[in-house]
């Protein structure tokens, strides 16, 4: 009996709402994404040195075509976009027998583009629109520097 009274209690506990639920709940609007799309990044010309390298080193020209597209994109769905960039990133990074790549120039410069990739993803998560912006546009200051450091590799 001590058993019936205890579960019954439990019951009408349970089933009670109490007033925090009673309230509604404020949903807030999704706030509305714009980013600066005035980014400028570095376009090797046709047949030069550095046209070469990004033609004869795939995964620099995966890497190339995804900042790229990263100027052009809806910015509500550029989380997608940073991942595939980060992977793009990592595989350059991870290339061992490379003249190119394995310079410890390059390679400086690689890992600086990576932290300003995690930092784009970083802020795109937090939806620090603001910061975002200015992740951004050291991402693509720091890609153009790769791309001039390679320019100087001639």
């Amino acid at each position: 009996m001590k058993y019936l009274y205890s579960f019954s209690l439990l019951i009408f506990f349970s089933c009670h709402s109490p007033n925090d639920l009673k309230k509604k709940k404020n949903i807030s609007e999704v706030q509305e994404i714009s980013l600066d799309n005035n980014f400028q990044i570095y376009i090797p010309k046709k047949n030069s040195f550095v046209d070469s390298i990004v033609k004869s080193v795939s995964e620099l020209r995966d890497l190339k075509i995804s900042i790229e597209d990263l100027t052009k994109l809806n910015p509500n769905g550029i989380e997608s976009f940073l991942d595939e960039t980060l992977n793009k990133c990592d595989n350059l990074l991870n290339l061992k027998n490379n003249k190119f790549v394995s310079r410890p120039e390059i390679r400086g410069r690689l890992k600086v583009l990576k932290t300003n990739i995690l930092k784009c993803k970083f802020n795109n998560h937090q939806n620090d629109i603001a910061n975002l912006n200015e992740s951004l546009r050291k991402l693509f200051i720091s890609y153009n520097i790769l791309f001039e450091r390679l320019d100087g590799l001639r």
